[in-house]
């Protein structure tokens, strides 16, 4: 797991590159180098999980025309060294990315396909048609920024990274701020700067020297349902998948928050490994959302230790501007401060690796949104799901634009529309309508780029189960009536784990990972008044995205009915992410 960075077209000196190694230093703490040619260069900083002696990067073959850099976990990398060696390549030590560059030489840009796991990687390829080559994995678990212009492209891991790289400031995309408020996120293939990407789940992108083509993912049609996928399968697949995705001798962390998703893993883990722990964050105070009841049941029920970590609201000012700062793009989910303090404390314990629950909703159907939209019954249902994923609704919203911002974003297209393009394409059901949209789109954008970003922020690798190609195929071919119903969710998933999880999580409500902020937000606490403060701010207003006196409005009548708790948190976090870049 590492951060990677580079250029290719047009020169950057040293010190360009320096800077961008050191802008990502707390994602790759243990060895930073970079290589450099006539007009490219890779870079790389290192967290070294899987035999670090070896799997030094960058990565270059036998006679300097190859080059590349990684960052991710490749889970299938032994069948590969297997098949390399039946093609009598040998490949040195037992590092995962070892095996990219042959694996490549061997295959071309078709080697990804064969690849299981998650990454990014750039590729620099001075042979006939030399070209910088970049992708992306099938859900973009790890991040990969770009900027392509006629003189070249630049990349790396985080936007500051990035930024380090450039010639000059970026300028917010004024469709970011639209963006944000729609999604509750930037969307992939956005950023929050103009000019500035990021790869979509599995894209590929090349470059030649004197164009940039992008070829999307290969996202096929849906496979019709299979009878093979029963619980039992379900349970296997994900027993094997746990099995080869914790090989490294290191300790393992798994975040435990009380649901059936991580207390599956909780278990699985805890029977292969004696060196596992649970972690488990919660907030001051008396909150309806706690679950430390159900995540030390699922601790015990698992076998292993527990780590409570508790979220002060005297520590809430200064925990959330460098959250802000580690997660390069605004993400409106309070959560996300749980997950930079869980990571925070993590990395504190010595920990380099975690294991999180994330993409089984959006794989199984979890989430309350989806019987929603199937217990639908008119055609208006596509327009109040995406309200759903909106920070508020779309007319809301709206409201807090200028008018001068509302001119704009009618006369070029507004995130709204394009999210019901991307919603739009029909399925064989509505069911999977949405479970490809959600995978495709929401779950990348918002809790993929936020696991990525704040877990390496502290040098923590955070493992994905429920994003493994295999358990989405899995899902992808699992019959609709086995996923959710308008009165069941995840019907597949639960009983798949009934037998790995206790009786009290079995039986409980679904609740997400979540953090109070109805609660924190209240007039009169430490974080309404930082709040209130940095709303005070002008660049919304004074950047003509928002309408001063409806931020105001919003202010003073959460003062009143504290009724606008998750809006004025979003706002907060906007106001903050649009602070310059170093």
């Amino acid at each position: 797991m590492c951060r990677i960075y580079g250029y290719f077209g047009s020169d950057r000196d040293v010190r360009a590159m320096e800077a961008a190694r050191d802008a990502q230093l707390p994602g790759g703490p243990d060895r930073q180098a970079h290589v450099r040619g006539e007009d490219w260069g890779l870079g790389c900083n290192r967290l070294a999980i899987q035999d670090p002696s070896h799997g030094r990067q960058p990565f270059t073959n036998a006679d300097g025309s190859v080059h590349a850099v990684f960052n991710g976990e490749i889970y299938n990398f032994r069948a590969i060294r297997r098949e390399l060696a039946a093609h009598g390549v040998h490949v040195d030590g037992d590092c995962d990315g070892s095996v990219l560059l042959p694996y490549y030489e061997l295959h071309g840009d078709r080697f990804v396909d064969r690849l299981e796991g998650m990454y990014a990687i750039a590729l620099v390829d001075l042979r006939s048609g030399r070209s910088l080559k970049l992708w992306s994995d099938p859900l973009a678990v790890k991040s990969l920024y770009y900027e392509a212009t006629a003189d070249g492209v630049t990349f790396a891991s985080e936007p500051r990274g990035l930024a380090a790289l450039r010639t000059s400031r970026p300028d917010v995309d004024p469709h970011a701020v639209d963006h944000y408020l729609n999604w509750q996120c930037l969307p992939p293939g956005t950023s929050l700067y103009t000019g500035v990407s990021a790869l979509r789940a599995g894209e590929h992108l090349v470059h030649d020297g004197h164009a940039t083509v992008l070829r999307a993912g290969r996202h096929t049609d849906t496979p019709p349902p299979d009878g093979t996928c029963t619980p039992a399968r379900l349970g296997s697949l994900l027993t094997a998948e746990v099995e080869r995705m914790s090989l490294q001798s290191a300790p393992v962390a798994v975040q435990l928050s009380g649901g059936l998703d991580s207390a599956v893993l909780a278990t699985l883990l805890g029977r292969r490994r004696t060196d596992v722990t649970g972690f488990h964050v919660t907030h001051e105070g008396t909150h309806p959302s706690d679950e430390e009841t159900y995540a030390r049941d699922a601790a015990a029920h698992a076998g292993i230790p527990l780590e409570v970590v508790e979220i002060r609201e005297a520590e809430l000012p200064e925990l959330i501007p460098p959250m802000v700062a580690a997660l390069g793009s605004p993400n409106a989910t309070p959560h996300a401060l749980s997950a930079h303090v869980l990571f925070r404390e993590i990395a504190r314990r010595s920990f380099r690796v975690c294991f999180v629950g994330d993409g089984a909703d959006e794989q199984f159907g979890g989430y309350r949104r989806y019987s929603t939209a199937l217990a639908a019954t008119d055609d208006t249902w596509p327009e109040r799901y995406l309200d759903r994923l909106s920070l508020i609704p779309h007319e809301r919203y709206r409201w807090l634009y200028t008018p001068e911002y509302r001119a704009l974003l009618d006369s070029g297209g507004s995130s709204r529309a394009r999210a019901r393009e991307l919603l739009g394409p029909p399925a064989p059901a509505r069911l999977e309508q949405l479970l490809t949209f959600d995978r495709l789109h929401k779950l990348p954008g918002l809790n993929l780029r936020k696991l990525d970003h704040l877990s390496m922020a502290h040098g923590i690798e955070g493992r994905v189960p429920y994003c493994q190609p295999a358990v989405t195929d899995f899902a992808r071919r699992t019959p609709d009536t086995l996923k959710a119903t308008a009165v069941r969710r995840k019907g597949i998933l639960w009983d798949a784990g009934a037998p790995l999880v206790p009786e009290s999580v079995r039986t409980r409500q679904k609740q997400p990972f979540t953090f109070p902020v109805d609660a924190f937000l209240a007039p009169g606490t430490k974080l309404w008044e930082f709040a209130h403060d940095v709303l005070s701010r002008p660049r919304l207003s004074t950047d003509g995205f928002l309408s001063g006196a409806a931020v105001r409005e919003v202010l003073d009548t959460h003062t009143v009915r504290r009724d606008q708790a998750r809006l004025v948190w979003g706002l907060m976090i906007l106001e903050l992410s649009l602070l310059p870049l170093p």
